[in-house]
Protein backbone atom coordinates (compact mmCIF):
# COMPACT_ATOMS: atom_id res chain seq x y z
CA UNK A 1 0.00 0.00 0.00
CA UNK A 2 1.48 3.35 -0.65
CA UNK A 3 1.38 6.18 1.44
CA UNK A 4 -1.73 7.86 -0.24
CA UNK A 5 -3.76 4.94 -0.04
CA UNK A 6 -2.86 5.12 3.56
CA UNK A 7 -3.44 8.62 4.24
CA UNK A 8 -7.04 8.04 2.37
CA UNK A 9 -7.71 5.09 5.06
CA UNK A 10 -6.83 6.95 7.98
CA UNK A 11 -8.70 10.35 6.79
CA UNK A 12 -12.13 8.58 5.22
CA UNK A 13 -13.70 8.18 8.80
CA UNK A 14 -12.77 11.46 10.02
CA UNK A 15 -14.31 13.01 7.16
CA UNK A 16 -17.32 11.67 7.41
CA UNK A 17 -17.81 12.26 11.10
CA UNK A 18 -17.41 15.83 10.59
CA UNK A 19 -20.05 15.54 7.32
CA UNK A 20 -22.14 13.71 10.10
CA UNK A 21 -21.91 16.53 12.38
CA UNK A 22 -22.37 19.25 10.01
CA UNK A 23 -25.55 17.11 9.09
CA UNK A 24 -26.72 16.99 12.83
CA UNK A 25 -25.96 20.71 13.63
CA UNK A 26 -28.49 21.78 10.89
CA UNK A 27 -31.19 18.98 11.58
CA UNK A 28 -30.84 20.29 15.32
CA UNK A 29 -30.87 24.17 13.63
CA UNK A 30 -33.93 23.37 11.45
CA UNK A 31 -35.85 21.66 14.58
CA UNK A 32 -35.14 24.85 16.27
CA UNK A 33 -36.15 27.22 14.11
CA UNK A 34 -39.34 25.23 13.87
CA UNK A 35 -39.88 25.05 17.73
CA UNK A 36 -40.19 28.96 17.73
CA UNK A 37 -42.32 29.42 14.43
CA UNK A 38 -44.86 27.29 16.06
CA UNK A 39 -44.81 29.68 19.02
CA UNK A 40 -45.02 32.82 16.74
CA UNK A 41 -47.32 31.21 14.17
CA UNK A 42 -49.73 30.17 17.66
CA UNK A 43 -49.87 34.25 18.14
CA UNK A 44 -51.17 34.79 15.11
CA UNK A 45 -53.50 32.20 14.72
CA UNK A 46 -55.08 33.60 18.24
CA UNK A 47 -55.58 36.99 16.52
CA UNK A 48 -56.86 35.79 13.49
CA UNK A 49 -59.22 34.08 15.47
CA UNK A 50 -60.37 36.79 17.19
CA UNK A 51 -60.32 39.49 14.63
CA UNK A 52 -64.07 39.63 14.29
CA UNK A 53 -63.99 41.50 17.78
CA UNK A 54 -61.04 44.16 17.41
CA UNK A 55 -61.25 44.76 21.57
CA UNK A 56 -60.27 41.45 21.97
CA UNK A 57 -57.60 40.94 18.91
CA UNK A 58 -55.97 44.88 19.96
CA UNK A 59 -54.33 43.03 22.72
CA UNK A 60 -53.03 40.02 20.98
CA UNK A 61 -51.64 41.62 17.88
CA UNK A 62 -49.41 43.42 20.16
CA UNK A 63 -48.59 39.83 21.46
CA UNK A 64 -48.44 38.36 18.36
CA UNK A 65 -45.82 41.39 17.18
CA UNK A 66 -43.86 40.47 19.86
CA UNK A 67 -43.18 36.98 19.21
CA UNK A 68 -42.44 37.36 15.81
CA UNK A 69 -39.93 39.86 16.68
CA UNK A 70 -38.44 37.87 19.68
CA UNK A 71 -38.95 34.46 16.98
CA UNK A 72 -36.74 36.73 14.01
CA UNK A 73 -34.12 37.51 16.32
CA UNK A 74 -33.84 33.61 17.14
CA UNK A 75 -33.69 31.92 13.91
CA UNK A 76 -31.18 30.99 11.20
CA UNK A 77 -32.75 30.24 8.07
CA UNK A 78 -33.49 32.48 5.69
CA UNK A 79 -36.89 30.37 4.47
CA UNK A 80 -37.70 30.89 8.32
CA UNK A 81 -37.05 34.82 8.22
CA UNK A 82 -39.84 34.69 5.02
CA UNK A 83 -41.94 32.57 7.20
CA UNK A 84 -42.25 35.08 10.05
CA UNK A 85 -42.87 37.66 7.48
CA UNK A 86 -45.41 36.36 5.85
CA UNK A 87 -47.16 35.97 9.40
CA UNK A 88 -46.75 39.41 10.36
CA UNK A 89 -48.40 40.17 6.77
CA UNK A 90 -51.31 38.21 8.61
CA UNK A 91 -51.84 40.68 11.89
CA UNK A 92 -50.71 43.44 9.68
CA UNK A 93 -54.20 42.74 7.74
CA UNK A 94 -56.26 42.75 11.22
CA UNK A 95 -54.58 45.86 12.45
CA UNK A 96 -55.86 47.62 9.37
CA UNK A 97 -58.93 46.18 9.63
CA UNK A 98 -58.93 47.20 13.67
CA UNK A 99 -57.25 50.54 14.01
Amino acid sequence: MNKRSTMALVLSPLLLTACDNRREKAIEQIKGDEETIKKASAAVNEVIRASTDCDAAKPLMAEAYKKIEEADKEVTAPATHQTLAALKAQVDRVAQVCP
